[in-house]
């Protein structure tokens, strides 16, 4: 699945580090979230800034069109080895929205209100830091969310612009390294 580059300029403009743009009264636009599709909304997760807030990851979550791949992405990159060891009544005031999306992602796992599963996320490498005897009890995490998920990669134009502009950065690096090796003998 391919973002085009007008799609992740209307994303990174409205949803992403939004509280960085020096405009402390700035609201996103749960209007503008709905024109986003399942594509765009995982693009939107994996570059999310956390420091913004859940409120545009709960919208994630709570819409129809939050795939698998999505729930999952989110979820493990919340790092959530600290609040899965936490009761509600153990975790801090300034943790609880977190700690209250991760377990809506797992309600909504158990209960298979997830139904589409098109889009890749692998949390291999996050699953197998976290340390499950340290789980608390009242956590019932599903097996299906420490799988991977099948479907598409998320690929964007921008992404791979960036990768062209590094290989080429990096073979003009050997050339001038070779040229400068060349020199010295």
């Amino acid at each position: 699945m391919i973002i085009l580059p007008n799609k992740e300029r209307f994303i990174q403009e409205n949803f992403i580090e939004f509280s960085f743009n020096n405009e402390e009264d700035y609201v996103p636009d749960y209007r503008l979230f709905e024109k986003l599709n399942s594509t765009d909304q995982y693009y939107l997760a994996q570059h999310y800034n956390w420091d913004d807030g859940v409120e545009i990851l709960k919208w994630i979550v709570e819409s129809q069109k939050c795939d698998k791949g999505t729930a999952s992405l989110i979820f493990w990159t919340s790092e959530p080895d600290y609040y899965l060891e936490q009761s509600v009544d153990e975790i801090s005031e300034d943790e609880k929205e977190v700690f209250l999306l991760l377990r809506r992602i797992v309600e909504k796992y158990n209960n298979k209100e997830f139904t589409k599963s098109n889009l890749k996320y692998d949390p291999t490498n996050r699953v197998n830091k976290i340390d499950w005897s340290r789980v608390n009890f009242e956590w019932s995490i599903p097996e299906e969310i420490r799988k991977p998920t099948k479907g598409f990669s998320i690929i964007s134009l921008g992404g791979i612009q960036q990768k062209i502009w590094e290989w080429q950065r990096k073979r003009k690096e050997a050339k001038r390294a070779a040229k400068r090796l060349k020199r010295k003998k």
